[in-house]
């Protein structure tokens, strides 16, 4: 009998997503750094993304025929949540809060999807996805905190509402709109649904000039390309549950690239902590938790 652990393509999808916004994070936080303004950053990592799905949604002409108004909608609300206020919430919160209290925050996206799942997908709530959830967050709150007490400050709210955002604008609708349309026309028209209003947003705000750290941000656009073409992968193949379990390694993945990155020490709560949320992962996949 072969008892190996074998992956499944929900699992590689969500992880290789995950790991994509990990690098987004650190990213951005150098971004931030340098001095970029936030609806700077927004506006040149939207334009550069531009090109590829633009190319991307061209492709798919021959599906796009087969919409209905509704299926447009879909993808107008799929975009203006995930393109403009998550990216928007997102540089707020990373400026007006502490990277460790962000690194936690976040991941209360996890409670959300499951709730919205619940709601809008029909999703169950077992005793063992509650178990695993719980495991996550205690290892996802000792890695970002080291087990020291988080001090809240305004940013910690624009981190609750971006992780809010992200479950149902990103997870939810776009689980609706992969069971309605393939997975790269949801990921590319929701994309250039929201591409307007970002660029209107910044001729209107006067904040648009040459980026200082414009290689970065080419970085930065080409890792959100790649996590949200695999996140759309995702969501044809797993529930909004399991991709919401699986991405809590990116917290663990931003943690361990800030050791040889900035040259951070890891104490022993935050390895436990590691060694939870890495556990708690093998086991949504290989208890096939949904």
């Amino acid at each position: 009998m072969n008892n190996s652990f074998k992956m499944s393509k929900g699992f590689i999808f969500t992880f290789s997503a995950a790991a994509c916004w990990a690098i987004s994070i650190l990213l951005t936080k150098f971004i931030v750094k340098s001095g970029d303004n936030s609806y700077n950053i927004v506006f040149w990592e939207t334009l550069l993304a531009l090109p590829f799905w633009a190319f991307l949604f061209y492709r798919q002409k021959g599906e796009i025929k087969k919409l209905e108004p509704k299926d447009y909608r879909l993808l107008l609300y799929i975009g203006l949540i995930n393109t403009l206020l998550v990216s928007l919430v997102e540089i707020f919160a990373l400026q007006y809060t502490q990277a460790i209290n962000y690194s936690f925050l976040i991941r209360s996206s996890l409670l959300f999807t499951i709730l919205f799942a619940y709601l809008f997908l029909g999703e169950k709530i077992s005793r063992k996805k509650i178990i695993i959830v719980i495991s996550l967050l205690v290892g996802i709150y000792f890695i970002s905190t080291n087990g020291h007490i988080i001090k809240f400050s305004a940013g910690d709210l624009l981190t609750l509402l971006e992780a809010s955002l992200i479950s149902f604008g990103n997870t939810i609708l776009g689980k609706i709109a992969t069971k309605r349309m393939s997975s790269n026309l949801s990921a590319s028209g929701s994309f250039l649904a929201g591409f307007f209003p970002v660029i209107l947003l910044g001729v209107v705000t006067h904040s648009i000039s040459f980026p200082v750290s414009f290689w970065l941000i080419l970085l930065l656009a080409i890792s959100t390309i790649a996590g949200a073409y695999l996140r759309f992968k995702a969501y044809k193949v797993a529930s909004a549950s399991y991709i919401a379990m699986i991405y809590s390694f990116t917290p663990v993945l931003v943690v361990f690239a800030a050791v040889p990155l900035l040259r951070e020490k890891l104490g022993i709560i935050q390895i436990i902590g590691g060694i939870l949320v890495i556990a708690a992962g093998i086991f949504t996949e290989k208890l096939k938790i949904d």
